[in-house]
């Protein structure tokens, strides 16, 4: 059986969008939970810096993850974002290799 599939999305806000960016993450999150493969799909903000946000994201297998980047809340999203993003999203996939629980 392979391996979950680990995201790590780095967002940052326009200056002076940062509240707009933060509803409009937040919005994502109860729409995404429910998509087939979603395992985790959890919204951070960076301790010091409130323009700075971090999604940590598991999902059962890269197909569904990619799935999910079609869905129309997420392309409605990724529509705006121009306005809201302070350059491109990075995305980091990871394969857990060792587990503390």
């Amino acid at each position: 059986m392979p391996e979950n599939l680990t995201v790590i999305a780095q967002l940052s806000a326009k200056p002076g969008q940062e509240t707009a960016l933060r509803e409009a993450l937040t919005a994502l999150v109860p729409p995404t939970l429910l998509e087939p493969g979603c395992i985790a799909y959890d919204l951070h903000r960076v301790v010091d810096d409130h323009g700075s946000f971090h999604f940590y994201e598991v999902w059962r297998s890269p197909e569904e993850h990619a799935a999910n980047l079609k869905t129309p809340h997420l392309q409605s999203f990724l529509a705006r974002s121009g306005d809201l993003l302070d350059g491109d999203i990075q995305v980091t996939l990871l394969r857990r290799l060792a587990s503390g629980s």
